[in-house]
């Protein structure tokens, strides 16, 4: 993980396995996809919500309920999800972790990984 500072917090860049780790501990983690809904259609991590980078500052207020959680944020290769992390951080979320390499590293990771019960549970 690397920290970027900002004002009050930080935004952490979080490697597909370290973002796999957090996920399986089920602790309060929400998993955002910046990514169109198009995009989205053709593959997610499961149980991923899509909310596309332009409509995240409109959505903010339905976002307030997860101020707590770590919420890790991707989009097909990390450009989109850390400006999004941006906004988020701007707005008081404290815990936001930016997905090196987005959706693409993911993959990658999770077939490098040589566990098919991971592929398959972890992309939708």
């Amino acid at each position: 993980m690397r920290a970027h500072k900002g004002s009050g917090a930080s935004l952490v860049d979080i490697s597909p396995i370290e973002a796999k780790e957090k996920i399986k501990a089920k602790k309060n983690v929400l998993i955002l996809d910046v990514r169109t809904p198009e995009e989205f259609s053709q593959g997610h991590i499961e149980g991923a919500i899509n909310i596309p980078v332009q409509e995240i500052e409109k959505m903010i207020g339905e976002l307030n309920k997860y101020k707590k959680y770590e919420i890790i944020v991707y989009c097909r290769s990390g450009s989109r999800s850390r400006k999004a992390s941006e906004i988020l951080i701007k707005h008081g979320f404290r815990n936001v972790y930016n997905l090196k390499g987005g959706f693409i590293e993911w993959n990658k990771a999770i077939r490098e990984g040589k566990d098919e019960k991971d592929y398959e549970r972890y992309n939708h």
